[in-house]
């Protein structure tokens, strides 16, 4: 399965594969390796994760698996040419980006550590991103404080 997370010595983004036979993910930067824990990778279905085997994290949400920063330069491309175009290059260029964003299938990501799962199907349990539900798992705050914040 191929996975894209961060290392949490350096903050070195990278990629990498996880196998069965996998036990450790280590940074290319700094060396630094963490332990990964395969428990949560049924042998039934290989393809689904029900944990991050990186950070052991339960709460994963799925996101379609869509390149932001090419959908972002298709957009502005569009918006370059629109004074040439009278507008039809965005419209055009925006329906590439949509269709692309539904060809393309979906993957699995970790709240806690932002592993990013690539050849994952999503599970049952797992929703889209949910703002508050990030908040307090990744900046570990309390329901109150978020509430509170809100008001």
């Amino acid at each position: 399965m191929r996975i894209r997370t961060q290392c949490k010595s350096c903050g070195l983004p990278f990629r990498d594969v996880l196998t069965r036979d996998t036990e450790v993910v280590g940074c290319p930067g700094c060396g630094e390796s963490r332990a990964v824990d395969l428990a949560g990778w049924p042998e039934d279905a290989p393809e689904t994760v029900t944990f991050c085997p990186v950070c052991a994290c339960k709460h994963l949400y799925r996101q379609r698996d869509v390149n932001r920063g090419f959908g972002c330069l298709l957009v502005a491309i569009g918006a370059v040419l629109v004074p040439w175009t009278y507008g039809l290059s965005l419209v055009l260029l925006a329906g590439v980006d949509f269709w692309l964003y539904f060809k393309l299938g979906q993957s699995v990501v970790c709240y806690r550590c932002d592993t990013v799962y690539r050849d994952a199907r999503p599970g049952p349990r797992q929703g889209e991103f949910d703002l508050l539900k990030h908040d307090v798992l990744k900046y570990g705050k309390t329901w109150q404080e978020v509430d509170l914040a809100g008001s």
